[in-house]
């Protein structure tokens, strides 16, 4: 089962790590990030939604858009991003990953049922990825027994964590 994966985008692009080149190019940035994607959805299969702010465009809707199998969205004009990111996480529920750093988000969505990944974890898994593709590594945990079978730590992580880590096991 391919995840969703919805992407807070400037939130991301603050965290990316672009060698030798800097991040002032607002609109470089933004299409290195959806080539970036691009790459990790070809390698991993995943639905991934990139949402931005477009509050101050004018627009009085939200902009869609398909490049290359990534679904762009851009809030319209007074919205921010985030109003968009906790809709999807309110009507998704349990089928979503958010990527986001922002507090306020993740805790919306994780109270909703919903995964959150720090954009800097994100970033690294997807560099990750993307190199581990290029040197021709096999990601040896794609297989991995996902058994209910109960061995007794007392102290294991929350479920909500275990959560959090097996969709990171995924990604």
């Amino acid at each position: 089962m391919a995840l969703h994966l919805a992407i807070d985008g400037y939130n991301l692009t603050g965290v990316m790590t672009m060698p030798g080149q800097i991040a002032t190019d607002l609109e470089g940035t933004r299409e290195e990030l959806i080539k970036r994607l691009q790459a990790y959805k070809r390698l991993k299969g995943h639905r991934i939604t990139i949402v931005f702010d477009g509050k101050r465009s004018g627009s009085f809707s939200r902009a869609r858009m398909n490049q290359g199998g990534i679904e762009i969205v851009f809030s319209k004009d007074g919205e921010e991003a985030d109003q968009i990111l906790k809709e999807m996480a309110k009507k998704e529920r349990h089928g979503i990953t958010i990527v986001t750093s922002d507090r306020a988000i993740a805790s919306f969505a994780e109270a909703h049922g919903s995964v959150t990944i720090p954009s800097d974890e994100f970033d690294a898994i997807c560099a990750m990825a993307i190199y581990s593709d290029m040197k021709g590594v096999i990601d040896e945990d794609e297989e991995e027994d996902t058994s209910t079978k109960k061995s007794g730590n007392p102290r294991k992580a929350s479920k909500q964590e275990r959560k959090r880590l097996q969709r990171i096991k995924k990604l």
